[in-house]
């Protein structure tokens, strides 16, 4: 049994869930009253938890594995092994303040990451006041309690409205799957086989299946010029003289292949969503 740990609200709960129901673990219920829930492997279950607690959960082997803000691994010093770097919950975690403020001596900085703070300004051999802020954290320079802040953001609007500028970022971060180090060990196969299927998914993200057919006389003047992984796979067809090829192109680039493969006389073309990408 394997026990993972996601978060139980809040911004990357809906992508938590639809990267879990996209891999295969899909959760049979989804209550709030309900923090353990069986999925459609019967051999995993889905622990709903606060986003801050994940890491400690996971590193006390409460759950095998988590899935949780990188920021939080760092900030609570967890000592958990990251496996992997998921596409979504980008954010980051910087130093903001009003416009020609400077980093000195006796600064006051709101901020709930205490760890990170204190290790920045380490690094930077600078004494500052750090205050705790657990919330609402953006204002308190423009009430003059601080004079800067440490925080997190996706798009830094909400510290351009605050009248705020970043002054430094100190830590890129974004959701990533955790595994107890122990389950690791004694869960080997069972953690890798979770890992190859929310892989295989994160992989075939923005990427889509293109077949088309081809004159074998133009093959070698448009081959090169596919877009694909590694290269493009030739099938022969009932036609002698045609050939099927099958590449995976990055969705963006789909209406200039397609444009490409016409203007070279390619036929039967067809384009598919991909679900899961093993490489």
């Amino acid at each position: 049994m394997i026990k993972i740990a996601v978060p139980n609200k809040g911004r990357m709960f809906n992508p938590t869930i639809e990267l879990l129901r996209k891999s295969g673990f899909e959760p049979k219920e989804i209550n709030e009253r309900k923090l353990c829930v069986e999925t459609n492997c019967g051999e995993i279950k889905i622990l709903f938890m606060r986003n801050d607690e994940i890491g400690f959960y996971v590193e006390s082997n409460v759950a095998d594995l988590g899935i949780t803000g990188y920021d939080i691994i760092v900030e609570k010093k967890i000592s958990v092994e990251k496996i992997l770097d998921l596409n979504y919950g980008s954010c980051k975690l910087v130093l903001a303040g009003e416009k020609n403020k400077k980093l000195r001596n006796g600064v006051r900085i709101a901020t709930k990451y205490q760890n990170i703070s204190k290790d920045y300004l380490r690094k930077r051999g600078v004494k500052a006041k750090i205050i705790d802020s657990p919330g609402a954290t953006e204002i308190k320079p423009q009430l003059g309690l601080t004079d800067f802040i440490i925080d997190i953001t996706s798009t830094g609007s909400t510290l351009k409205v605050n009248g705020l500028s970043i002054y430094d970022v100190i830590l890129s971060s974004n959701a990533v799957l955790i595994g107890n180090k122990k389950s690791l060990k004694e869960k080997s196969g069972e953690i890798s086989d979770i890992k190859l299927a929310i892989q295989s998914v994160i992989s075939a993200e923005n990427k889509s299946y293109v077949m088309f057919n081809i004159s074998k006389k133009i093959l070698d003047r448009i081959i090169d010029q596919i877009p694909c992984m590694r290269a493009p796979t030739i099938v022969k067809t009932s036609d002698e003289n045609v050939v099927s090829v099958q590449t995976v192109v990055p969705t963006s680039d789909i209406s200039r292949t397609i444009t490409k493969l016409k203007n070279f006389g390619t036929t039967d073309i067809l384009v598919l969503d991909i679900k899961r990408v093993v490489v």
